[in-house]
């Protein structure tokens, strides 16, 4: 079932984080609640900025199109997270991505001078979107760190225990939460690579029959994965995941 955020959820962000109930009540006000559906855009890139965004239900696509028409999906932006805030206060004046729906996307939109005047009032607002922006910084150097020292079957390997913890899934038993094409560009990958990569998992420990995702061994995509990664131990997938009852094996 799709993940809807109430107007109470919201407060619950991190963006929001520390401040007083009233406080929160007056920075929701100003925004305003937007429909998308399935294949239709935020905005593009090249437009001109003007919102930021909070997503309360759907999945959002940012990526870019190469010469020849190739997409490359430069994120997947889920409930609870935030689209724009990275390129206003970097002082960018048109989009470096496209957005869109993959699916019926609500959220709520600001003005970007939103954005701006709360952060250079309040100083717990501002604290916030900075470590938000430092969290962005730090997993795209994980990422790139993953893309230079894994192979294809881990990177999937990483990609699926994420999923977990994003949508609170059981690894014992879950549906992808977008499409295999979108997945594989989030990757980098070609679709052709992906569902080879995919038919290779169930030699580590994961097995993948159309959508439906099982992970039968945590501990053996923890040797095979996370013991190849360089800051596995403060990977907060990796410490939830190892928090959980074990998974049964399936011979």
């Amino acid at each position: 079932m799709m993940k809807t955020l109430s107007p109470d959820i919201v407060k619950t962000l991190p963006l929001f984080a520390g401040l007083p109930e009233q406080d929160k009540d007056i920075l929701l006000k100003a925004g305003s609640t937007r429909h998308f559906a399935r294949g239709e855009h935020l905005f593009l890139h090249g437009d001109s900025i003007a919102h930021f965004y909070i997503i309360c239900r759907g999945t959002i696509q940012l990526f870019r199109e190469n010469p020849d028409g190739h997409e490359k999906t430069i994120d997947v932006r889920i409930a609870g997270q935030t689209i724009c805030k990275t390129e206003i206060l970097g002082a960018a004046l048109v989009h470096q991505v496209n957005a869109m729906a993959t699916d019926d996307v609500v959220v709520l939109e600001f003005p970007m001078t939103w954005l701006m005047d709360n952060a250079k009032k309040n100083s717990v607002f501002a604290l916030n979107l900075l470590s938000a922006i430092s969290r962005y910084a730090l997993e795209a150097e994980i990422e790139a760190e993953h893309l230079a020292t894994m192979s294809a079957t881990q990177l999937v390997a990483c990609f699926l225990q994420r999923i977990c913890i994003l949508h609170d899934f059981n690894p014992a038993g879950f549906e992808l939460p977008y499409s295999k094409t979108l997945i594989a560009s989030r990757l980098g990958m070609e679709l052709e690579t992906f569902s080879r990569t995919l038919s290779k998992l169930k030699e580590q420990g994961i097995t993948v029959k159309g959508t439906h995702v099982i992970i039968h061994d945590l501990g053996a995509i923890e040797r095979y994965v996370c013991a190849h990664c360089s800051v596995a131990q403060d990977c907060q997938t990796h410490k939830i995941l190892g928090e959980k009852p074990a998974v049964r094996k399936i011979i």
